[in-house]
């Protein structure tokens, strides 16, 4: 992890072209797509035999298909007749993949079906090793489908590296999807994960949400939470609440550990703080004080209904348990009761956000039966542009019924406001760094400490964009 009181030494700027130029998104799609790991889908996304799943990285689309209820395929989705994409979205195939344009089809394993009058064909355009459906590498994790372009891949595992081993205890795989939304921002697809892969904004853009961590952390003084209605609705600052620490420090500064690795950085609280926390009758009514944190970790999607009816289902909450146990032991309960086993993860990542940058478009904060993922990727060939996947998921029990979940496409976020205010704060800010990137007068990004992870993250896109010189040049 980097050290709180270690001075921050990187002081090179992060040029603005990788996020305007038109030429460096070009770039991306030529040396860095093509070669990395992407994650496509969720499995239960393509749960029975002829299921599919269409993922597109820029004009490339690959077709996730179940093949049986053990293997998925996937093969670039292209009909070597006439080019025509076999299948679009998502939707199931019926035992065979058939182009919709003259009627070619292949097994579900990407063997030739049929040929209609292949006799009227020179018997040189029939090769069947040219007629097999072109497959890209595939490989499952965490209850994810992940697609890689290159011939040569590096093993899926090795890619993934130490997020393998961070995320085992909250055993991802058996999350499931509860709602997925997919919009168009107006930033570029690396502005976007930026914007999830620091603390430092913390304190500006989710003041309001500090009032929790106030309320549990600081002194169990209580505090009013107060949030705003609306996703791009601005904060009364002449309200503010104080969240800085005896040193003037902002949370992302005290509250955050940073760690970054070779592939991919990881952000957290501090374990101390949250064991350290205020005791639930420091600050009033015990379970009124409860019931007001739980709100507004639902508000931040951090916190399950079932945790808030447990605790208004309890006669008598203890006043004398640090605020951060409380809930962790709430958390076991209710998952207890579910069938579902938390007595493996310590009290400070039950309800901890912990925060993997999946290299290269993924970054979302987990904890005990929940997690939320962001997933951003270009948007054809704009760089001011991108498409922004949020994917809520969530741990059931095994006799529980998992809901059926309908992908939403908002062509403006700016038109929706259930993407929860935390989520609406951050939205906000994308479109105004996007417009300051084009400003003359900016000449590159400056970036502490608490951003050490979108360095590493560009460090990252260097070693394939820079590999055979700089695209620009």
């Amino acid at each position: 992890m980097t050290a709180m009181h270690q001075r921050y030494a990187e002081s090179a700027l992060i040029s603005k072209e990788r996020y305007i130029s038109r030429e460096w998104l070009a770039s991306e799609y030529e040396r860095l797509w093509p070669k990395v790991w992407q994650m496509a889908c969720r499995l239960e996304e393509i749960p029975n035999p002829g299921d599919y799943y269409e993922y597109q990285i820029g004009t490339q689309s690959v077709l996730i298909v179940r093949e049986n209820e053990d293997t998925v395929k996937a093969f670039r989705n292209a009909c070597p007749h006439r080019a025509t994409r076999i299948c679009s979205g998502t939707g199931n195939t019926e035992g065979e993949l058939r182009c919709p344009f003259h009627g070619w089809a292949w097994h579900l394993d990407g063997s030739v079906l049929e040929i209609p009058d292949a006799d009227d064909f020179a018997p040189e355009c029939l090769r069947r090793k040219d007629l097999q459906l072109s497959e890209v590498h595939i490989g499952q994790w965490g209850g994810f489908v992940f697609v890689n372009l290159s011939e040569t891949p590096e093993p899926l595992l090795d890619f993934l590296g130490p997020v393998v081993e961070g995320l085992a205890p909250f055993e991802v795989d058996k999350m499931r999807l509860i709602r997925y939304r997919t919009t168009v921002m107006d930033c570029n697809w690396k502005v976007g994960l930026a914007a999830f892969n620091e603390a430092y904004h913390v304190e500006a853009t989710h003041i309001w949400d500090l009032s929790g961590y106030a309320a549990s952390r600081m002194n169990g003084v209580r505090r009013p939470a107060r949030m705003s209605a609306a996703a791009t609705d601005r904060l009364d600052t002449d309200n503010r609440i104080n969240a800085r620490d005896p040193q003037g420090r902002t949370p992302g500064s005290y509250q955050f550990l940073y760690e970054t690795f070779p592939t991919h950085n990881k952000m957290r609280n501090v374990p101390e703080l949250l064991t350290d926390s205020a005791r639930l009758g420091d600050m009033g009514d015990p379970k009124k004080a409860a019931l007001e944190m739980l709100r507004l970790q639902q508000m931040i999607s951090q916190a399950h209904q079932d945790d808030v009816d447990y605790v208004e289902a309890l006669s008598e909450v203890p006043g004398d348990v640090p605020s951060v146990k409380f809930f962790a032991d709430v958390r076991r309960a209710v998952g207890a009761a579910r069938g579902v086993d938390y007595s493996h993860i310590p009290d400070e990542d039950m309800v901890s956000a912990i925060d993997y940058c999946i290299y290269p478009n993924l970054v979302g904060p987990v904890s005990a039966g929940n997690w939320i993922l962001f997933r951003f990727r270009p948007n054809g060939d704009d760089p001011d542009t991108c498409l922004y996947d949020v994917m809520f998921m969530h741990r059931f029990g095994e006799n529980e019924e998992v809901p059926t979940v309908k992908h939403e496409f908002y062509s403006r976020w700016q038109d929706h406001d259930e993407w929860g205010p935390t989520i609406g704060q951050d939205l906000w800010n994308m479109g105004h760094v996007q417009a300051g990137l084009h400003q003359s007068s900016f000449t590159g990004l400056r970036l502490n400490r608490q951003e050490a992870g979108v360095r590493n993250f560009e460090k990252f896109i260097d070693r394939y964009v820079l590999a055979d010189g700089d695209p620009a040049a």
